[in-house]
């Protein structure tokens, strides 16, 4: 009898698995395919090596303006795939041998919950735990009128694997998956056109700082199309091309590509992993309903991760799984904090908290604290003048929401986290000293705007 069975192995269940074997329980982990999850196998870790590579492809095509001249780049795609595949088997084997350190039994095949403390395997093995965690994650979404057929018309599964790298490229969906996507693409010689159906690319971030983006993604020679549909997919075999039909407004056009990558959100994998005699809610999009405490209706039965909604983030994920784990050892209540999120684009963009839109919509008075990344003297230094730090607080100077468009956004976030998530004040900043020259002094500038001590604007 296992303490505690998480269902999936994932950011959420692995991370849940080891917390719960630091504190002496007996622990098993049901999964399908490999430790990590989407996050490791086929979304953040890969996506970011990928970008790695091809930041340097970037820096280098623009070297000579620091004199460094750099003749005939070439680039060599099946060693950029190997170094990629190098990073994720290396993290794989990491979590493994953190299983084997803590206990925690690793159960390859697909599980279901069949009654209350049971999970079958297989249609096979049964086994049985006082408690279960679904941390079952989610699956790149398509469209009614669009289906990934793996080589017309693919996911960012597909995507990752570089093969082929087309000639031109199609990315319906400006969220987080696709701008990255189109990056990667863009420096790895393709021609990369993205279409966001919504206003503005990254929906939900700050709009003045997914503006800046979509004008430096634009420098970067590729097309950006906002409030524009896609409909009318042609595929002409002959030509090896799929072609669409665009509508921006009253305007509209076709236009062909080798192929289109379909990064339209990401739907719950909730289907045939719990029978339905149980007393869990399923809603009609497929996410898990629970509640505070991410208890299903099923008692001894937890949900977390991307299964239960909004936000989709892998951090978020972990955290709610080690959370359950403090609760069921602790009686620790959960409590839900603001969660950050970033995109790791050129420049990158970082959050947490209310933007000026939201904070707009309350009708409460705000201030904003601004500071240009073309003011910092390392900004200047390293040559990543684009981007600002924006601060969003109260008139008491409470910190409500932090953005940050620029080189390494998402690194400088931890300190705007801790002041958001403990409702922190400006005015405990003045006397926090910055290491110089960092950029880390950019965000001490920027809440220097709103408590008053600002030097360098």
């Amino acid at each position: 009898m296992y303490d505690i069975i998480f269902l999936g192995g994932g950011p959420a269940g692995y991370e849940g698995a080891i917390a719960a074997g630091k504190k002496g329980m007996k622990v098993a982990v049901v999964e399908l395919y490999k430790l990590g999850g989407t996050c490791l196998q086929w979304g953040c870790v890969p996506t970011k090596a990928l970008l790695h590579t091809v930041k340097l492809v970037k820096e280098l095509q623009h070297s000579s303006k620091v004199g460094v001249k750099v003749e005939n780049l070439d680039l060599d795609i099946p060693t950029i795939r190997k170094q990629k595949e190098r990073v994720v088997n290396k993290l794989t084997k990491g979590i493994e041998l953190l299983f084997k350190q803590n206990n925690v039994d690793l159960i390859n095949g697909k599980g279901k919950i069949t009654a209350p403390g049971t999970v079958v395997i297989d249609d096979e093995t049964e086994i049985k735990g006082k408690n279960i965690v679904i941390a079952t994650g989610s699956k790149p979404a398509e469209l009614p009128f669009l289906k990934v057929d793996h080589k017309y018309i693919i996911n960012s599964d597909k995507a990752l694997g570089l093969d082929p790298i087309p000639g031109k490229m199609l990315v319906i969906g400006a969220g987080a998956i696709g701008v990255e996507m189109g990056v990667i693409y863009r420096y790895l010689g393709t021609q990369v056109t993205v279409v966001e159906i919504m206003d503005h690319i990254i929906p939900g971030s700050d709009i003045e700082l997914s503006e800046i983006l979509k004008k430096e993604l634009q420098k970067q020679k590729i097309k950006m199309h906002t409030a524009t549909r896609v409909s009318n997919p042609v595929i002409h075999d002959e030509e090896g091309t799929i072609e669409f039909t665009f509508t921006q407004g009253e305007k509209e056009w076709q236009e062909a590509f080798d192929t289109a990558l379909l990064s339209v959100g990401r739907a719950p994998v909730s289907e045939g992993i719990i029978d339905e005699s149980l007393a869990v809610k399923i809603d009609k999009r497929g996410f898990i309903e629970v509640d505070e405490n991410l208890k299903t209706g099923e008692p001894g039965i937890f949900a977390c991760g991307d299964v239960v909604g909004q936000p989709l983030l892998a951090h978020k994920a972990s955290h709610q799984a080690i959370a359950i784990v403090d609760y069921l050892a602790e009686g620790k209540e959960i409590v839900h904090h603001p969660v950050p999120g970033a995109v790791f684009t050129f420049p990158e963009l970082a959050s947490i908290g209310i933007t000026e839109e939201q904070a707009k919509e309350t009708g409460v008075p705000y201030k904003v604290g601004r500071f240009p990344y073309s003011a910092g003297s390392r900004s200047n230094a390293i040559g990543e003048k684009v981007g600002v730090v924006k601060i969003i607080a109260s008139e008491d100077n409470t910190i409500l929401g932090a953005h940050i468009i620029g080189a390494e956004a998402g690194e400088l976030m931890p300190l705007l986290n801790m002041a958001v998530i403990k409702a922190m004040k400006a005015d405990d900043f003045k006397e926090l000293i910055m290491i110089h020259p960092t950029l880390a002094e950019n965000t001490w500038e920027a809440i220097g705007e709103i408590g008053g001590f600002s030097i360098h604007i």
